[in-house]
């Protein structure tokens, strides 16, 4: 939370500069990026070098939008692009920025979110950007985040709240990693030795960067990791049918299109159909198993979707994507922002509280009204 504030108060701070100043500080970051040395060789740090090409990159970064993106200018003008892809980002007039509409939860929607994700997969893959010696996402240097939070917004008009920087970091986290992982599967070859995967280097990356990369991995700790992450990936036997889209654009456009939320379970069972409007083997077998838990057992909906599929981790929900957590939906201000709103929970835990706050309420002006009858 600490390098979180740091970082936003960082970035607030450059908010306030012209382009000209944020191309400035672009070139002062890679200079002292390139003193630093944390492990590696000195990175390149020219701007104009990131959006030259670069083989790698997400499907995502491919995907074509065509309804209509906005942009805006560093007056303030905008303007609608009709067809756009992530990469496109870089070609952008100084001074625009592709603006991003985000969700109640802070996460980015509609087409120009989609954008926004398909650009971070492009720079999490890029190596002075995104350095790929470090062992995990928590040790990875403070002025990098910086930077890449800072680039972020000289590319996107982000919401002002600290929702969105939030989710920035933990998506570059997340298609960092993925990377990584593309990349051990594809260089890591059985029965070679660490001196033999080091000297095959890929295009694009210092010697250095890479050869700290395989000590990494085949280090005694990695080992241990892979193989708890390959026991995870085993027991998800019910993969999504979303493709590049984010479960917040999925869910955001149920919502314009049904005028509500979408409960749990059938939010499972939007994200999980095939284009065929059938299902997997195992997807049929948890909407099954939480239809029985429902008519038979009389559980509501949150009880049968947790006992079938199980519990949140801790910092996460199932079925609502990157940055959202359990306080956020289930906390005691979020449910009593929802009543104020005059939203509806099914639950019965949620039923039992707004009893509670109703007979507090009612207590409380019982003992008022008693004691101004007292008083008088």
């Amino acid at each position: 939370m600490a390098k979180l504030k740091r970082l936003r108060k960082i970035v607030e701070d450059n908010n306030s500069q012209t382009s000209e100043d944020d191309a400035t500080h672009f070139s002062r970051f890679n200079s002292a990026q390139a003193a630093s040395k944390p492990t590696s060789s000195h990175m390149e740090s020219s701007q104009s070098e990131f959006s030259q090409t670069q083989p790698q990159v997400q499907e995502s970064a491919e995907t074509e939008y065509i309804d209509a993106v906005e942009i805006i200018d560093s007056q303030g003008k905008k303007r609608k692009k009709s067809t756009m892809h992530a990469k496109d980002v870089w070609s952008l007039p100084d001074g625009e920025r592709v603006v991003i509409v985000c969700n109640l939860l802070g996460q980015p929607v509609k087409k120009s979110g989609g954008i926004l994700g398909g650009w971070l997969g492009i720079i999490a893959r890029r190596p002075n950007l995104c350095p790929i010696h470090y062992p995990s996402w928590k040790v990875m240097p403070l002025m990098f985040k910086t930077k890449l939070l800072l680039l972020t917004r000289s590319k996107f008009l982000l919401p002002s709240n600290g929702n969105i920087e939030k989710w920035v970091l933990k998506s570059l986290s997340r298609k960092w990693k993925d990377f990584k992982c593309e990349l051990k599967g594809k260089y890591m070859i059985d029965n070679y030795t660490e001196q033999e995967v080091a000297s095959n280097v890929p295009s694009g990356f210092t010697s250095q960067q890479w050869i700290d990369l395989v000590r990494y991995w085949f280090s005694e700790k990695s080992k241990s990791y892979s193989q708890i992450g390959k026991v995870a990936r085993a027991k998800h036997i019910t993969p999504h049918t979303t493709g590049s889209m984010s479960f917040a654009r999925k869910r955001d456009q149920f919502e314009k299109e049904n005028g509500r939320e979408p409960g749990r379970v059938e939010f499972f069972a939007l994200t999980h159909k095939r284009k065929d409007g059938t299902y997997d083997k195992s997807s049929q077998e948890v909407l099954d198993n939480i239809t029985k838990l429902i008519e038979k057992e009389a559980k509501t909906e949150n009880e049968a979707f947790t006992e079938v599929i199980g519990k949140d981790r801790y910092g996460r929900v199932k079925g609502y994507g990157i940055g959202v957590t359990p306080t956020q939906l289930f906390g005691v201000q979020a449910q009593i922002k929802n009543m104020e709103n005059g939203g509806v929970d099914p639950s019965e835990d949620m039923r039992k509280l707004q009893a509670q706050i109703q007979d507090m309420r009612s207590n409380y002006d019982s003992k008022l009204l008693e004691m101004q009858q007292n008083y008088e």
